[in-house]
């Protein structure tokens, strides 16, 4: 029965992927027309398709327990939506670790799924706000962890988005993770470079739901943060045979900071 029902609940992930129409004139009407049918259905197939969120997750982890043993940390998740970051790093580390978690995405539907877990697992230190993280800015600052996991990518003014978290992200010992896809500049470094068809091909793919592959984020990331941890893979994409996407894992710090962890 368990199989039964994880098949239903794909088919209906893809037949939003593939079938569902995006309607919205803004990006958070957009956003809840594409996620609101699946959003409750939504962890199980993208577990097995965003790859590197495990693995930033973890890098993240450990440079927090390096500073175990103040009281005083705080994670700001942005474009979080159903909290499955949040459930993944507790298979990895004690949420106690944290003062506090902020939960931030502007799509109300993932928003509900979110606080259904935080009900569900007690999280007494995890808050879901419904917010443009262009805009927002957290309570208890300043953050020590801000991570976007698959997230940068659909956020069109990532820039703002990027700046805005620079502004409360720790100076002196506070971490940027980001996971996510991407296609590579024309000339680009060599632990990233892609070829004119895997560029065209990915970027045109994930383009009609919305989602920017283009490298122009990780440009930025280069150019704002000190870069500390990097890695670049393939993975495979459930029913899709062969083809393999690539994404990164990514860990940055302040420009500036002497980097001693």
């Amino acid at each position: 029965m368990e199989l039964v029902r994880n098949l239903c609940n794909d088919v209906q992930v893809l037949k939003s992927i593939w079938f569902g129409k995006i309607t919205g004139s803004s990006h958070k009407e957009r956003l809840e027309s594409f996620y609101g049918p699946q959003a409750h259905v939504y962890d199980h197939f993208r577990a097995r398709f965003l790859h590197g969120r495990i693995g930033m997750l973890r890098a993240c982890a450990r440079e927090m327990h390096k500073l175990q043993g103040r009281k005083d940390l705080v994670w700001v998740d942005l474009g979080g939506g159903t909290g499955q970051n949040v459930e993944t790093m507790a298979s990895i580390c004690d949420l106690s670790l944290f003062k506090k978690v902020y939960v931030v995405d502007i799509c109300g539907p993932l928003c509900d799924v979110a606080r259904e877990k935080v009900a569900k697992y007690g999280w007494t230190n995890v808050e879901v706000v419904e917010a443009d993280v262009c805009d927002y800015e957290p309570e208890a600052s300043p953050a020590t962890l801000v991570t976007f996991s698959y997230s940068l990518s659909m956020i069109p003014p990532f820039l703002n988005a990027l700046d805005k978290a620079s502004r409360y992200l720790d100076p002196a010992v506070g971490i940027l993770g980001v996971s996510d896809f991407f296609t590579s500049l024309k000339h680009d470094k060599t632990e990233r470079q892609h070829g004119y068809l895997t560029r065209w091909f990915w970027r045109s793919i994930f383009d009609l739901d919305n989602i920017d592959l283009g490298p122009e984020r990780r440009q930025y990331m280069d150019y704002k943060f000190e870069t500390v941890y990097e890695e670049n893979h393939l993975g495979y994409i459930p029913y899709v045979p062969i083809l393999q996407v690539p994404y990164y894992i990514w860990l940055g710090v302040a420009n500036g900071l002497q980097y001693v962890r």
